[in-house]
């Protein structure tokens, strides 16, 4: 039971530490690019698109660092999202059997960890869901009430896209404008 429990903490740190690098490489503008956004002041994509290409052509060994990571990034994020929130669940189960906690602190954190499970289920179901209409990967965050899709695949038609935002209004109720597409190769 002990070795479990290290086997456990060993990769809880793990995908942190994955999930804490993916979100660094994504605010540094390395990481995965807006193919669709339904937003009226959002900047114009292909101009986005083309700067990030640009930039990156010119960065040495940019294709053969992208071509390693881009193979590992969904079953990355995938587990260290897991991890996060196995580690957020542990938490609000902490708070819910501490007898110190106040009745207000963990009726809250009842209603936290529902909300968790019926989120990481809306997830899971729109991944497989996006799968089965025939995209190689998918990974979906979903947090308040914004979604933002990563799609494994390379230029994404305007169909695609349509069916990909069906799927995730339809299964989490989040409105199109709301809902950000993001290409990865």
């Amino acid at each position: 039971m002990a070795f479990l429990l290290r086997k456990r903490t060993i990769l809880i740190i793990l995908f942190a530490s994955i999930f804490i690098i993916s979100v660094y490489m994504m605010f540094l503008g390395n990481f995965p690019r807006v193919v669709y956004e339904k937003n009226p002041t959002a900047p114009d994509t292909q101009k986005v698109l083309s700067q990030q290409q640009s930039s990156q052509e010119t960065a040495p060994g940019t294709a053969l660092d992208k071509k390693e990571n881009n193979s590992d990034f969904f079953i990355d994020y995938k587990l260290e999202r897991d991890r996060l929130r196995s580690q957020e669940a542990d938490y609000l189960r902490e708070l819910i059997n501490n007898p110190n906690a106040t009745r207000e602190s963990r009726d809250q954190a009842q209603k936290d960890l529902i909300a968790l499970s019926q989120r990481v289920e809306k997830e899971m179901i729109v991944e497989n869901l996006i799968k089965a209409k025939g995209f190689e990967d998918a990974v979906i965050f979903i947090s308040n009430d914004f979604a933002n899709v990563v799609i494994k695949g390379a230029s994404l038609q305007s169909k695609q896209v349509a069916q990909i935002t069906d799927i995730v209004t339809k299964t989490t109720g989040i409105p199109i404008e709301k809902i950000t597409i993001i290409e990865r190769k």
